[in-house]
């Protein structure tokens, strides 16, 4: 199978082709660099930096586009970046799809489980109602720009991915600094919900998406086994084998992280109901190891 990957030099991106080159596929990578990655020689892949420059067919195409949500504060200017590094790219993306003489059989797109939000305690399935706030917004845009796709007949999955852990980035990368350190701790009352994936959890499910063909529609990425956030600091802190006493208060964590806290404070409890009916098997179900094959890795 021919491949297509937008964003395919990232966390996600990257591991995802790895995988799918030892599988056999052949890959496109769309990339704002692509000749310093064609340099490199990273990967053994076809890069380009405009979609008119695919001269074949391709039968996946996997949208992971996006500014990190994560780095830096979020200014006017920055939500901005935010919201077009997704909803643009998504745009022309569907609009070259749709203009292929031969389309793609399936379209995995971004989208991440900050759709509900923050909903307490609740359950949540891919048939729960959005949530409210910016993230929420920006993620319902965000799945709004790939819906065209869907209607032009495109097999369209929806990537409600959760809290990615894995070595080198994600969740992990700026928090094993200060738990190595012995500074590690809980967020305000840390009884909110993570809803976490392994990233190699996260590769699996793309793949079996890919070879699934009844599955379409808002898929959730994550582990089956949601944890709160002060269980997820305790597990990490046993692997790491350092303590964990940190505990700033919310109504101090609010100003210093500003709207961000919307999202990394925010309670979301989704379940990946429709992987499990579907026959998915998860490697990593349990955080405490998940995170000891990440540290160990």
């Amino acid at each position: 199978m021919r491949v297509l990957i937008c964003g395919g030099s990232g966390f996600l991106g990257q591991a995802l082709a790895r995988q799918l080159l030892a599988d056999g596929h052949e890959l496109v990578i769309h990339t704002r660099h692509p000749h310093k990655h064609r340099a490199r020689g990273q990967l053994q892949a076809e890069w380009v930096g405009a979609f008119k420059d695919i001269r074949e067919p391709v039968q996946a195409v996997v949208n992971l586009t996006g500014a990190n949500l994560f780095t830096l504060p979020w200014t006017s200017g920055r939500k901005k970046t935010l919201l077009d590094s997704r909803i643009r790219t998504t745009e022309k993306l569907v609009a070259w799809m749709a203009a292929q003489k031969q389309k793609p059989q399936v379209f995995l797109t971004g989208s991440a489980v900050g759709f509900y939000g923050d909903q307490g305690d609740t359950l949540l399935t891919e048939d729960s109602e959005p949530g409210m706030g910016w993230p929420t917004e920006m993620v319902m845009a965000w799945e709004s720009a790939a819906r065209p796709a869907e209607q032009s007949g495109i097999r369209t999955i929806y990537l409600r991915t959760g809290l990615v852990l894995g070595s080198g980035g994600g969740l992990l990368q700026p928090l094993l600094p200060a738990f190595k350190l012995g500074l590690g701790g809980s967020l305000a009352d840390g009884e909110f919900w993570y809803s976490w994936i392994h990233r190699d959890d996260w590769v699996r499910a793309v793949r079996f998406l890919i070879d699934t063909p009844t599955l379409q529609g808002p898929v959730n990425l994550t582990a089956p086994h949601p944890v709160r956030y002060q269980t997820f600091a305790h597990c990490l802190g046993r692997v790491l084998r350092r303590p964990v006493w940190l505990t700033p208060p919310r109504w101090l964590l609010k100003p210093i992280l500003g709207e961000r806290s919307d999202l990394m404070l925010a309670s979301t409890r989704a379940l990946p109901d429709r992987l499990v009916e579907a026959g998915f098997e998860w490697t990593h179900e349990e955080l405490e190891p998940a995170l000891a094959a990440i540290c160990r890795r």
